[in-house]
């Protein structure tokens, strides 16, 4: 009974082992951001010209180098848009988690309540306790009326006692004065004949007399007090019986009592351990829920470190392609200058040498050309798998809660 009004421990560690600290939001919300690296790569305006059109190939290559805004900011945006699910999510776990605490609470409050008794109970305790008051003061009285009629009785047996005693002394008296004049008589004759006078036998028999009439009443007195200590210890050991019966009546009471009592409480715990039952049963499946989504941000975050730096290299790559084009670019134009030049300076009729080296020039033009449209394909290759991976990963991205 005393254990039933102490709350389980599995329910104080059932609450406390698995709470997400304040600062967690702001720890998911900066775990759900990217980390810092290089900015997302700029997408070129136009894709790349046909073979021959060199002007349209020039506009390109001043104006490739510009980033789309409108690329970026969608990016932007479906990371704020996975962040604030994210958000809202832990938001909605803390709040079930704050809900199933203030039950608990409310199951202790319950539980102390149900284990103190109640109103009508007191109430119903009070009423039997003033009928089982009125019971006993009939049985007190209805005692008391036989407690004085067996003292009459008793009283009148008694008297009577003292009456037979008075007469069985009187008669013992009386028998014993004859029996000790009777012996004081064949005393003194015997006594007056050994010692040669009857006064002298007279004072003998009357001291002998006095000591036996001293042993007498010390015996008799002796006698008496025996009687009175073995009714006393008689007395004692009917009050010990009684006493004994009627604590055991009492204790046997009391038991059954503090049984009933015993079983309403299990009854009661019972029902409460139900309801604590089902409590931490709804905490470990929200404690689990949160170990899920936890599990799973980490996943989407080590995928996320992943495919961004699967696209640092890409950009690498990039980068390098592109400043080998400009590189190209930049000796096709000088090689065109240069050309124009030496046109604007001297005809070629009649040059075979410079025909040929011309021929040689258009020869390497043309090569140029062939390589320049070559890293253009492969150029256009590229941005194409740069679309193709920022459309799987913001694939990726709305996948995620």
């Amino acid at each position: 009974m005393e254990a039933a009004g102490e709350p389980g421990p599995e329910e104080r560690e059932g609450s406390g082992d698995n709470e997400v600290p304040e600062s967690e939001p702001d720890a998911l919300s900066a775990g759900s951001g990217e980390p810092e690296g290089p900015a997302e790569p700029p997408e070129p305006e136009g894709t790349a010209p046909a073979a021959g059109e060199e002007e349209s190939g020039a506009e390109e290559a001043d104006g490739g180098g510009e980033p789309e805004p409108a690329a970026r900011g969608e990016a932007q945006e479906a990371e704020e848009r996975e962040r604030a699910a994210l958000l809202a999510e832990h938001r909605a776990l803390e709040a079930e988690r704050q809900r199933l605490h203030q039950a608990d609470s409310r199951l202790q409050l319950l539980l102390g309540e149900a284990l103190r008794p109640q109103r009508g109970e007191r109430r119903a305790d009070e009423a039997g306790g003033q009928q089982l008051f009125a019971q006993r003061l009939r049985e007190l009285r209805e005692l008391w009326r036989r407690r004085e009629l067996d003292a009459a009785s008793w009283r009148r047996r008694v008297d009577a006692r003292r009456r037979d005693r008075a007469e069985s002394e009187a008669r013992a008296g009386a028998a014993w004065a004859a029996f000790q004049a009777r012996k004081k008589a064949v005393a003194v004759q015997t006594l007056a004949r050994r010692r040669g006078g009857r006064e002298a036998a007279l004072r003998a028999v009357g001291d002998i007399q006095a000591r036996e009439q001293d042993k007498e009443s010390a015996v008799r007195e002796a006698r008496l007090e025996n009687i009175k200590v073995k009714l006393e210890v008689r007395n004692l050991e009917s009050a010990l019986r009684t006493h004994g019966e009627t604590l055991k009546g009492r204790h046997l009471a009391e038991l059954n009592h503090m049984k009933k009592e015993n079983q309403k409480l299990n009854e009661k715990l019972d029902g409460l351990n139900d309801e604590v039952l089902k409590l931490k049963k709804k905490v470990a499946d929200a404690e689990r829920i949160l170990g899920r989504v936890r599990e799973k941000l980490q996943f989407v975050e080590a995928e996320n470190r992943g495919r961004k730096a699967e696209l640092r290299d890409i950009m690498s790559v990039l980068l390098q392609k592109r400043d080998a084009l400009s590189k190209t670019k930049q000796a096709r134009d000088r090689l065109r200058a240069r050309n124009v030049k030496l046109q604007q300076q001297r005809g070629l009729l009649g040059e075979e040498v410079l025909l040929r080296d011309f021929e040689e020039k258009v020869n390497a033009m043309e090569l140029l050309q062939r390589q320049l449209e070559a890293l253009k394909h492969h150029h256009a290759g590229l941005i194409l798998k740069q679309r193709e991976i920022q459309k799987k990963m913001r694939e990726a991205n709305s996948f995620l809660p």
